[in-house]
Order: structure tokens, then C-alpha cells, then sequence
């Protein structure tokens, strides 16, 4: 239940930023692979901060693009002139929102496993499990991320609550992240950001701990993208 027009017109205008950050994540793990450190040692030195800081940077900008900027400038009003219902619209900018998400992190992680095997010149069946496991958790941590924005850009009609809300929220979850790795007396920070869900040491040592962590993370990403799926399709819109 999605608009094949509004689909195209979104690629389009999403495209060209897409392209440079998911180049940018696809040639760094592919620079820190290459760099002859095993498995244990990418996971620590790149999926701990450096892929959530580039998403980043694509869900806040993407987020706020999507519904609350062309409110604000007035295109959705040509939209929403032709058969297209608000929820169909919406459906519309969520499926393209997490399917870039999607292919972001299959990119990477294909790059990864390429890099590896170039550099080693082998990769075993669990190396491969692994680097996908890392890069789902990164999906569905930007999922839940991506919905708190997409959220915001439903609810307000001007880009600049969307970007201090949404925006704010998700570069707040990104600085209380990065505080509580400075010692002891920022470690109660992790326990206040959804990042800390994205369990790379569960992972890397083959716990069962992450499976209920990613479950939370999509349930919140779920949960965000419905209700501000809902929000938009019952708002007032200055049209």
C-alpha cells in the first residue's frame, strides 16, 4: 500500500545523500578490515561508534525531509491533491525510510565480508554470521532511531521542531553514549540511550543477550513509525 509516484519523487530527492554516507560506512569497514586486524578487533574498533555517527547523520536529515520539510515548504500540498491518501503517503515515506536503512547496512555488511576475505584470504561460515549480526543490530537500532524522527516530522509542521525533537533526541542518544565510555562516573549514561541496546560484545562473543535487546529496538522502531504514521493521517495540515 504504497504510491509508486511519491516512491520515485522520494528517491530522488533522497538519493544523492544516501550514495555519500553509504560510500563513506561501506569504505571505512572496508579500510579497517583491510587493515589486517581480525574479526574481534573490527567489531571493537569500527561498529562501536563510527557507523551510528554517519547513520546519523542520514536519519536526521532523511527524517526531517520526508514529512515536516515539505509541509513546511508547501509540496505536499500537490501530493495530497491527487488520489493519494495522507496514510498512503506516509506508508510511502516509512517503507523508503527503513528500506534505505536496509540496503545501508547490507552494503556494509557485504563489504565487510569482502574486505575480510580479501585481507585474510579466507572467511569462515561464523565470521559471516557475525559481521551480519552486527550490521543487523545497527539496522534495527537506525530503525528505532529513524522512527523517533520520523515521528517528529509527523507531528510538526516546521523543519525546525522536527530537527530540535527529533534530531535532538537522536544526537542526545549518540553524546550519552559516547559520555559513558569516560570512566566510571559516565557509566550510569549508557543505561539512559537506546545505543546501548546495540550489544556488540553479546554478539561478538556468542550470547543469546542481544536477541532480546534487538527485539526491543524494532519493537521501538515499530511502535514510532504507527503512531506517527496515525498522527500525520489525522493532523491539520496549513495546506
Amino acid at each position: 500500500m504504497i504510491s509508486n509516484t511519491l516512491m520515485k519523487q522520494t528517491i530522488k530527492s533522497n538519493i544523492v545523500l544516501w550514495v555519500i554516507l553509504t560510500g563513506i560506512q561501506a569504505a571505512m569497514v572496508a579500510l579497517v578490515a583491510g587493515a589486517g586486524t581480525n574479526l574481534q578487533q573490527t567489531a571493537l574498533a569500527y561498529y562501536n561508534m563510527l557507523p551510528g555517527l554517519i547513520s546519523a547523520i542520514y536519519v536526521i536529515i532523511t527524517g526531517n525531509k520526508l514529512i515536516s520539510q515539505q509541509v513546511d515548504k508547501g509540496t505536499l500540498a500537490y501530493v495530497l491533491s491527487t488520489p493519494i491518501k495522507r496514510s498512503k503517503a506516509a506508508m510511502t515515506q516509512a517503507t523508503f525510510f527503513v528500506g534505505s536503512l536496509f540496503l545501508m547496512f547490507g552494503i556494509s555488511a557485504a563489504a565487510h565480508i569482502f574486505s575480510h576475505y580479501i585481507t585474510v584470504g579466507s572467511i569462515t561460515f561464523e565470521e559471516v554470521k557475525m559481521i551480519l549480526l552486527l550490521n543487523l543490530g545497527l539496522f534495527v537500532l537506525n530503525v528505532a532511531l529513524s522512527g523517533i524522527c520520523f515521528l517528529a516530522s509527523c507531528v510538526f509542521n516546521l523543519s525546525k521542531y522536527t530537527i530540535a525533537v527529533g534530531g535532538g533526541i537522536v544526537g542526545a542518544f549518540l553524546i550519552l553514549s559516547i559520555m559513558s565510555m569516560f570512566g566510571e562516573s559516565f557509566h550510569w549514561m549508557k543505561n539512559i540511550t537506546l545505543v546501548t541496546l546495540f550489544d556488540i560484545n553479546s554478539v561478538l562473543s556468542n550470547s543469546a543477550d542481544f536477541i532480546w535487546k534487538f527485539i526491543v529496538l524494532a519493537v521501538v522502531g515499530i511502535v514510532t513509525y504507527t503512531i506517527g504514521s496515525a498522527a500525520f493521517s489525522k493532523r491539520d495540515l496549513p495546506l
